[in-house]
């Protein structure tokens, strides 16, 4: 699966997900710029645990993902 900013369309070069190529998922890095505010929302709700924010704030790249069975 493609890299999520290329997926989403992101323009933020300054995320630390930007440009990158690895495996790592946008959900298991810290200090991402997500694009999609209700992830932000979720998480403090949930103490920090972005993988569960990304997932019930229906981000769209986490349910492509999890669609691919890559989650």
């Amino acid at each position: 699966m493609e890299p999520c900013y290329e997926y989403l369309g992101c323009d933020k070069k300054d995320c630390i997900m930007h440009g990158r190529k690895d495996t790592n998922r946008c959900w298991k890095v810290e200090g991402t710029l997500c694009n999609h505010p209700g992830i932000q929302i979720v998480m403090e709700k949930l103490a920090g645990k972005k993988e569960d924010a990304c997932n019930r704030s229906g981000s769209i790249y986490y349910k492509a993902a999890k669609d691919r069975n890559i989650v």
